[in-house]
């Protein structure tokens, strides 16, 4: 069976005198992420500015649910519930991927 890439994407609520607290935990654990997360994303709802979705990028379904039983997933989870409220969180498999060549834009 091929190993397709997964999109995680987790929303929640926090107070804006949390905001700091939360921003400071969520890029301390994505340092933390292991290589088969391609790539890891904090975004402040345009819409609503106490809502945040972190979407990350992993290389497979095996990877995100490994990721789903980590300390690191705790932390993030235990961030929005301290801190605020976990709303929501949406598993996306990626069907139809041709290939990507990434270029860097500096050069």
């Amino acid at each position: 069976m091929e190993s397709k890439p997964c999109l995680f994407k987790i929303s929640g609520s926090i107070n804006t005198e949390k905001h700091k607290e939360f921003e400071q935990t969520v890029r301390f654990v994505f340092k933390l992420l292991p290589h088969s997360c391609f790539s890891s994303h904090l975004a402040l709802d345009v819409f609503n500015n106490n809502v945040y979705h972190l979407f990350m990028l992993w290389s497979s379904h095996v990877e995100l649910e490994t990721f789903k039983h980590s300390n690191e997933y705790h932390v993030i989870k235990g961030s929005f519930q301290t801190l605020g409220l976990m709303d929501s969180y949406v598993t996306a498999t990626c069907m139809d991927v041709h290939g990507l060549e990434m270029n860097d834009a500096d050069t």
